[in-house]
């Protein structure tokens, strides 16, 4: 059994310091996504895609009467 000295008893989990960087990057990241969605949204409308051969065809049988 290994034994711990006082000081890695009392001393702030290393492992929270990393949680708290990890967070304060993941903000970064979002912050950058956000800036670049509003980059690319004033850049370009946005235009709808168009719809699949499934949508497609479910569209068709919808708009058709056939039910």
């Amino acid at each position: 059994m290994k034994r711990l000295t006082s000081a890695q008893l009392f001393a702030a989990p290393k492992r929270a310091g990393k949680a708290e960087a990890r967070l304060e990057r993941a903000k970064l990241v979002i912050v950058a996504a956000r800036e670049r969605a509003a980059e690319t949204g004033a850049v370009q409308p946005s235009a709808m895609r168009p719809p699949t051969v499934l949508q497609r065809r479910r569209l068709v049988g919808r708009f058709s009467g056939k039910f």
